[in-house]
């Protein structure tokens, strides 16, 4: 993740965005930087999933 944030920032990127499932890793995104910036819950058959951003400047 490092390295792909790197890149991002070298080529003048501003923020990075991303969705993932309650299941998978929010808090490793959140140890990162990342803030949740939306949710929508889990219903019957399917997980929470979070939008996540992070700014570089």
């Amino acid at each position: 993740m490092n390295i792909a944030e790197a890149e991002a920032i070298k080529r003048g990127c501003m923020i990075a965005q991303l969705d993932t499932l309650d299941f998978q890793a929010p808090r490793f995104y959140q140890d990162l930087g990342f803030n949740i910036i939306g949710t929508v819950p889990k219903f019957t058959g399917s997980p929470a999933r979070y939008f996540m951003m992070k700014q570089y400047i």
